[in-house]
């Protein structure tokens, strides 16, 4: 799980180890600037939303610039301003990225990142369909893996990249989104789109993979209907199950926390349709790469996890 550039590895002694833990930052009263922006209606079925993360003001510990993010079926165009940001990986320690821009494909396993400095960073999240639909992205290629982002998008799109890398804030970059986007995914789309909440994106994604599926059984074998899906989307239908099995479980879990009640991870299994608690226990290390009560612990306390708040 490396980046496909070819910066080399430096030395990790001001990385810390993945396990590492720090509280959540915060100075003189404030915190970081971390924002979720969901799509404008142009681009409604395209775009989940649009991450950004501001920590320049802030004295952060080697730690607490660690940012910890579950496996996803999200791809994703990320951006950096006055940051080397790269990833980080438990037996080779941490790699830069070597680009200001990379895209990534959906990922099977978390993944952590990490920068010697604090920050400005931007995160465009798409459903992996749009994404196709939009760039030309070929799914399979990009999966589990960062990429420059000019090494696979076509050359019409530098204009777009250049766009992004000078916007100032968030409305601007979000302007930049909608003006380059919107008449390009109306063109592809055809038709209004269902929009699924940020909390239904994993299991919207499943069920529009399994009709697609369905339809194929029709005229294709069960052999040939599984390679289509996989060429199609960049992994089996089995896979894209188990990866977004833990949505639910997340929002029912922040629930409770957010009522006072006490994780009761056996009912919440049952209730989210796991087996069993042994279950959840391994879909949940398998995803977030810790068991459910340390994930929770992390959750609340951790400063390396603001994206799994932001977002759940």
């Amino acid at each position: 799980m490396v980046p496909d550039s070819a910066a080399p590895l430096l030395p990790t002694s001001s990385c810390p180890p993945l396990q590492a833990r720090a509280p959540r930052a915060a100075a003189a009263g404030r915190h970081p600037i971390d924002r979720l922006l969901l799509a404008p209606p142009a681009l409604q079925g395209a775009l989940l939303a649009l991450v950004s993360r501001d920590t320049r003001q802030l004295l952060l510990s080697d730690a607490q610039r660690l940012s910890h993010f579950p496996a996803s079926p999200i791809v994703t165009l990320s951006w950096f301003h006055d940051v080397d940001m790269g990833l980080v990986d438990a037996d080779t320690g941490w790699r830069p990225f070597g680009a200001r821009m990379m895209i990534s494909g959906s990922f099977s396993r978390p993944l952590a990142t990490w920068s010697p400095t604090s920050g400005r960073g931007y995160m465009a999240c798409f459903p992996p369909d749009a994404a196709q639909a939009l760039f030309g992205l070929d799914l399979a290629a990009v999966q589990d893996r960062f990429v420059p982002a000019h090494t696979v998008l076509a050359p019409e799109w530098q204009p777009f990249l250049d766009a992004l890398l000078e916007a100032s804030d968030d409305a601007a970059a979000l302007r930049v989104l909608e003006d380059h986007l919107g008449r390009r995914w109306r063109s592809v789309q055809g038709r209004p789109s269902e929009r699924p909440s940020l909390r239904e994106m994993g299991r919207h994604w499943v069920q529009r993979l399994a009709w697609k599926a369905h339809g194929w059984r029709s005229t294709h074998s069960a052999r040939q209907v599984e390679r289509r899906i996989k060429s199609f989307s960049g992994r089996s239908l089995r896979e894209w199950q188990s990866l977004t099995r833990t949505e639910g479980l997340f929002f029912a879990a922040r629930d409770r926390y957010e009522n006072g009640q006490p994780f009761d991870w056996a009912t919440l299994a049952l209730d989210e349709g796991f087996s069993d608690q042994a279950h959840l226990s391994r879909v949940t290390r398998q995803v977030c790469g810790f068991p459910p009560t340390e994930f929770a612990d992390r959750y609340i306390e951790d400063e390396s996890f603001w994206i799994y708040r932001l977002w759940v």
